[in-house]
């Protein structure tokens, strides 16, 4: 087994054409180093290079950028691209023995990892540094969508909304309900349905932030376009719409402060 590891979990990438030109150079530069401290008599412990892209359900291993970038641009839906480098002996041995360096870039932000190993300490850190370096500019600030700060958040403007629409709904309907007390039925039937709908609605809404702030974006201008034009659209609505709620429910807050006050008076 290799005497040094180093590994990290990766996030909040942009990947770019260019980007991916950028990272297949640096493991390409490694690979030259690791192939020129082996000794020809030794041809198990030359350096490997390829790289596994999946996009629309198809996965493919390619050993040349020109191929890699064919299949970026190709593919409607990038789902990740995996940079490795392997020696003979690690193939052999899974991994127990030898040299390798493995980048996985994903959607899936649990599958997405740098990981070095090797028994010359001084290549470990140096391919590590180099990797990280890379990632480094290709970084995003998307992590905060991702946080339990934007859980909470959510959560809590879900359950405000849902007390003051039940709030605005039970005054609508409970004039026209002949019951007793049907305000305060009429608003719990509404706060209970309500209820129900946000813990589908929620997961919803964390899934269309997750998709408009990925982990890693696999970015490409001419395929994007549409995408663009569509969230602006969206993002447009949603605001028109919130804009148009909250001047409703200000109107209708302030209007049962207005009749308190005129009661106690």
């Amino acid at each position: 087994m290799a005497h040094f590891l180093r590994d990290k979990r990766v996030s909040n990438l942009r990947i770019p054409e260019q980007g991916l030109r950028q990272i297949y150079a640096v493991f390409e530069d490694r690979a030259r180093v690791l192939s020129a401290s082996v000794s020809d008599d030794r041809p198990q412990g030359k350096a490997i290079l390829s790289c596994i892209i999946r996009f629309d359900n198809k996965g493919y291993r390619v050993f040349s950028l020109v191929d890699l970038l064919s299949h970026f641009q190709q593919g409607k839906t990038i789902e990740r691209v995996i940079f490795t480098i392997d020696t003979g002996e690690t193939l052999q041995s899974n991994r127990q023995l030898g040299t390798y360096v493995e980048l996985r870039l994903d959607i899936d932000q649990s599958a997405c990892l740098l990981a070095v190993a090797s028994d010359d300490r001084n290549w470990v850190d140096a391919s590590f540094s180099a990797v990280q370096e890379t990632l480094q500019k290709l970084a995003t600030r998307n992590g905060w969508v991702r946080t339990a700060w934007t859980t909470f958040s959510v959560q809590v403007v879900g359950v405000a909304f849902g007390f003051i629409f039940s709030l605005w709904i039970a005054a609508k309907v409970a004039p026209r309900l002949a019951i007793q007390n049907s305000f305060v039925l009429a608003f719990l039937f509404v706060l209970l349905l309500f209820s129900n709908i946000w813990t589908y609605l929620q997961q919803l809404i964390h899934k269309l932030l997750n998709a408009a702030f990925p982990n890693v974006e696999f970015f490409r201008p001419d395929k994007e376009r549409w995408r663009w034009l569509i969230q602006a659209i969206v993002g447009g609505i949603v605001v028109a719409a919130v804009l148009f709620l909250l001047g409703k429910i200000a109107v209708f807050v302030t209007s049962i402060f207005n009749s308190l006050l005129t009661s106690g008076a």
